[in-house]
Order: structure tokens, then C-alpha cells, then sequence
């Protein structure tokens, strides 16, 4: 991803169902931390892997995966959106 977007400018940042599907997930969450504004929010809605049926662990993030690009936010909360395996991540700069 090679956004050349204006860094620290953004007031919410949005990825629905993307994430998961980014080949460098971590790249991407880096360069996606660098967005929002102070006080800035990313929300991310994505499928995961534990909860999804195992045929489907392919299309969503691991545990390590969450951990990996929640960690650098100072405050964030989830919400599951459905059974079917979606969780809504609201991570705040």
C-alpha cells in the first residue's frame, strides 16, 4: 500500500472487510497508524479465524493478526457485528 495520503489529517479512517485480505497486514496497519488525527479513529470490520468455520479460517485475521495491529493504538474497543464471524475494531490515536 503506498497511499501518499497526508499523514496525521484524517478524523476516522474506514476498512471494511479488507484487512484480512491485505498480503502485508502489518505494513498496512503501520502505514494506516500514521493516518487519523490526534484523537483520530480507524475502524476496521473484519472476519476472524476464531470464528469462522475452519474451511473459511483462510479469509480471516488471526489472534497473533489482531494483537499485531491493535496493539499500537492508545484506546480501542470491538464489537461483534454477527455470528457469522465479523468483529467492528474502534482504535483511537
Amino acid at each position: 500500500m503506498d497511499a501518499r495520503l497526508p499523514r496525521a489529517s484524517f478524523d476516522l479512517v474506514t476498512m471494511r472487510l479488507v484487512l484480512a485480505f491485505m498480503a502485508d497486514k502489518a505494513t498496512v496497519a503501520e502505514q494506516v497508524r500514521g493516518l487519523p488525527a490526534p484523537g483520530g479513529t480507524w475502524l476496521v470490520t473484519t472476519p476472524l479465524t476464531d470464528r469462522l468455520p475452519e474451511e473459511r479460517h483462510g479469509i480471516g485475521l488471526t489472534p497473533a493478526e489482531v494483537a499485531a495491529f491493535t496493539g499500537a493504538w492508545s484506546r480501542g474497543s470491538w464489537y461483534d457485528l454477527e455470528p457469522g464471524g465479523l468483529r467492528c475494531f474502534v482504535l483511537r490515536a
